[in-house]
Formats: structure tokens, sequence, C-alpha cells
């Protein structure tokens, strides 16, 4: 396995609900900044960690990683990142938790502002989105652009992860009807 270096191992971000956006606006994305990923969480070990992995189609490559985290403060968490052979991937897709169900999404990568903005469309809603914003530090000043608008921060509310998504294919607000 290749090991994909983070600072620290250390994941920093914020995670909002968005309003699922605007198609013209989609589409006036560069296809370049999307790609397609299918991620499934794997049965616990004793490591303390969760476990995924994923499969992320790009628009001239496919790649493959397995992915351990784990929380450790609001906002943070450790999360260690190894690419992975399509072989590998294939061996780890039998340890698959029953559980949950495979998470299909588009991932758009959008820079704005010297940040990355990655905006998830998932398969199963057509009314929300997420996005997510790797900071330097949880108290980093967040900019959004005025085409995404802003549902609620869901920075470590756990039905809005993609472990918690994964085992019902809904957000919680359609869940409880506040829709």
């Amino acid at each position: 396995m290749k090991h994909i270096h983070l600072k620290n191992n250390l994941e920093i971000e914020r995670k909002y609900l968005i309003a699922y956006p605007d198609s013209v606006v989609l589409h006036q994305i560069p296809e370049d900044m999307a790609t397609r990923i299918t991620q499934i969480y794997l049965k616990s070990d004793d490591s303390g960690f969760g476990r995924r992995i994923r499969e992320r189609i790009f628009p001239d490559h496919t790649e493959y990683t397995y992915t351990r985290k784990k929380k450790i403060a609001f906002g943070e968490r450790m999360e260690l990142e190894d690419q992975i052979s399509e072989t590998q991937y294939q061996q780890l897709c039998k340890e698959a938790d029953p559980a949950h169900q495979i998470i299909s999404k588009i991932r758009y990568a959008i820079p704005y502002r010297n940040q990355i903005l990655e905006l998830d469309l998932y398969q199963f809603s057509q009314k929300f989105a997420t996005l997510e914003i790797e900071l330097p530090d949880i108290n980093s000043p967040v900019q959004i652009p005025d085409w995404i608008h802003i549902l609620a921060d869901v920075t470590d509310q756990p039905g809005y992860s993609n472990f918690s998504l994964s085992m019902t294919l809904t957000f919680p607000e359609e869940r409880n009807g506040n829709i």
C-alpha cells in the first residue's frame, strides 16, 4: 500500500448541509473538477478506527484508497489513508459491513479564495448536498461563494457523516420529514 501523507495525519474540516445546487451552475463547473466516488464501509476491527475503501473515478484515471479515521476533537480526525490496487480494493470489498450501504456521489473540488471546496452530490438526494472545507485550524475563517446556499453547519453532527448516511441513504431532514 502506498501511504498518502497528510499533515501529521490530521484532518481538520468544516462540513455544511447545503441546498442542492442549481443545475445551470453545476454545468458551469469544469468536468475535470469532478470525480465519481464509490465508498464502502468495512467491518470494525480492534484498532478503534472506522475503516472504509473508495474507488475514485477521475476523467483520466481511477484511484483506490483504504482509509482509517478516528475522531480527536471538534472537526478534527486522525486519518490514515493508503493508495491500494484494484485487486486489494476487490479483496477488501469482502469485509464490507452489512449494516452500511454503498455511498455513491459526485465530488466537485472547487478552488475558491485560497480554499478547496469539496461539494458532494449524493445519488440518494435531489434536495440536499454537503460541502466540506479542509482548514489549517478549526477556527479559520471560511469563505463560500454566493451560489452555494448553506442550510446548516453540520460539523461533527453524527447524522451527516458519510458513515451515518450509509446506514439509511437519507439526510436527517428527509428521515424526520423536515423538508
